[in-house]
C-alpha cells in the first residue's frame, strides 16, 4: 500500500478537526430545530436557474417564471401565466405615472452588478440566519396577528368604524363608503430606526375588505422588518392575506400566491438610496390595480406581478376593495398601557410640523373606482392610533 504524504496527512486531520467544529457548534441547537430549518428552507427556495450576491449581501435566486413559488397554490395549479398587463391598465398606469413628483428615484440595489436572464423572476433567498433570527419559523414571512381595536373616522355628518391591528401604531388616511380597484401614492423611502427585532415600520397603503376579525387585504409599500430580513433596511414590499393573517397569506412570494412578471423587480430588494431628515428625498410609487380577474402590481410605473383574484374567492377582494388606507405603520409585540415608548420610528421619526425635507410623507393619495378614474379619498379623513408601552426583550 503506498504511503499518504505527511502534508497530506496533516490537511486531513485539519479538515476533520474542522469539520468536528462546525459539527460540536451546531450542536448546541435543538435537534428538532434544526429538523426544521431544514425543512423550511427546502419549502421555500426554489431551484435556480442562476444565483448571486448583490452587492447589499442579499443573496439572489433567479427561478424559472413557470416554477416560482406562486404555482404551489392549491387554486393556481393550472394558472396560466400572463407577462403583460392589457392596454387598458397599461394607460391607467401611465396616466397615474405622469403625476409623479420629478425627483430622483431610487433604484434596487441588487441590480447594480447582476441580473436575471429572460424567462426567470428574482426571488430573494432565504437564509439559515434569517430562520435562526426569527422568533417563529412555523410563521415566518406573516404579520402576526393579535386581534384589533375599533375607532371611527368622521367626516361632516358622516362617521365610518375602522377596525385597526392590535399591537399596532398607525397614522393613516382613510377612504371608505364606496367600492375601490385601485390604489395609488407617492411614498418617501426612509430607514427607520427598529428598536427590537420583532418589531417593523412600514410606508404603505392598503386595500382591504371584510371586517379586520377576518378581512382580505393586499398592501404594497415599504417596510423594515429585522425579524423577517435580518436587518432594518427598508425594502420593497407585497403583502396579502384572506383573514387578516390569522391563517393564510404572507409577505412577497415567501407562500404560495403571488405570480412575479418582471426579471427586474425584486419583492424583498433594498433600495440603493432612502431619504434622509433636511438632506435628499427618495420616493417610491406603488400602483395596485384590479383588472378583472387579476390585482396588477406596479412600481415606478413597471409591472411586477400580480395576485389572482380567486385566491379571495368570490367575494371580499375577489370583488373590490371597501376600504382604502394611506400612511405608516408601526408594529411593537409588548404593547402596554404604562411606559416607557418604543424607540421604533415611523416614517423619518419626526412629526408632521416639521414639514418637507424632514417629515415623511405620502403625496397624491389616489382610488379608483368602478368610474375608472384617480380620485382623491373620500372621506379624506385621518386616523391615529396611540398606545404606551414597554418593551424589555428581542432588542436588537
Amino acid at each position: 500500500m503506498k504511503r499518504l504524504d505527511p502534508f497530506l496527512m496533516v490537511l486531513l486531520v485539519l479538515c476533520c478537526y474542522v469539520v468536528d467544529a462546525q459539527t460540536t457548534l451546531q450542536s448546541d441547537l435543538p435537534v428538532e430545530k434544526e429538523i426544521a430549518i431544514m425543512e423550511k428552507l427546502k419549502q421555500l427556495n426554489k431551484p435556480a436557474v442562476k444565483t448571486f450576491q448583490g452587492e447589499d449581501g442579499d443573496v439572489i435566486d433567479c427561478v424559472d417564471i413557470y416554477k416560482q413559488p406562486a404555482f404551489d397554490h392549491p387554486l393556481l395549479k393550472d394558472h396560466k401565466i400572463q407577462i403583460r398587463p392589457s392596454d387598458e391598465t397599461l394607460a391607467k398606469v401611465a396616466e397615474i405615472s405622469s403625476m409623479r413628483t420629478p425627483n430622483v428615484l431610487p433604484t434596487q440595489l441588487w441590480r447594480h452588478n447582476e441580473s436575471c436572464p429572460e424567462g426567470t423572476v428574482p426571488i430573494l433567498r432565504v437564509q439559515r440566519l434569517h430562520l435562526l433570527n426569527t422568533s417563529s419559523i412555523s410563521n415566518y414571512g406573516r404579520k402576526p396577528w393579535h386581534g384589533s381595536i375599533k375607532r371611527e373616522v368622521r367626516s361632516f355628518n358622516r362617521s365610518y368604524p375602522v377596525e385597526i391591528n392590535e399591537l399596532h401604531e398607525e397614522s393613516l388616511l382613510v377612504g371608505a363608503g364606496y367600492s375601490y380597484i385601485g390604489a395609488t401614492a407617492e411614498i418617501s423611502v426612509y430607514n427607520p430606526r427598529v428598536e427590537a427585532k420583532d418589531e417593523y415600520s412600514s410606508g404603505q397603503f392598503w386595500l382591504r375588505n371584510g371586517p379586520i376579525s377576518n378581512a382580505d387585504s393586499l398592501e404594497i409599500g415599504w417596510i423594515a422588518y429585522p425579524d423577517l430580513y435580518g436587518d432594518s433596511s427598508a425594502r420593497f414590499f407585497v403583502y396579502w392575506t384572506k383573514d387578516s393573517g390569522i391563517s393564510t397569506g404572507c409577505f412577497n412570494t415567501i407562500c404560495p400566491g403571488f405570480v412575479q412578471t418582471n426579471s427586474n423587480a425584486l419583492l424583498g430588494g433594498k433600495f440603493s438610496h432612502v431619504s434622509t431628515p433636511g438632506g435628499p428625498q427618495y420616493s417610491i410609487t406603488p400602483i395596485d390595480l384590479k383588472n378583472y380577474d387579476k390585482w396588477w402590481v406596479f412600481v415606478q410605473g413597471k409591472e411586477v406581478g400580480y395576485l389572482p383574484v380567486k385566491i379571495f374567492g368570490d367575494g371580499g377582494l375577489g370583488k373590490a376593495a371597501s376600504i382604502a388606507m394611506f400612511g405608516g405603520d408601526v408594529y411593537s409585540p409588548c404593547m402596554k398601557s404604562q411606559q416607557p415608548h418604543t424607540t421604533t420610528q415611523m416614517g423619518s421619526g419626526r412629526f408632521a410640523y416639521y414639514h418637507w425635507g424632514w417629515a415623511a410623507f405620502f403625496s397624491k393619495p389616489r382610488v379608483m373606482g368602478y368610474s375608472m378614474s384617480y380620485d382623491y379619498p373620500d372621506p379624506g379623513q385621518t386616523v391615529s392610533t396611540h398606545v404606551e408601552e414597554t418593551c424589555t426583550a428581542n432588542k436588537l
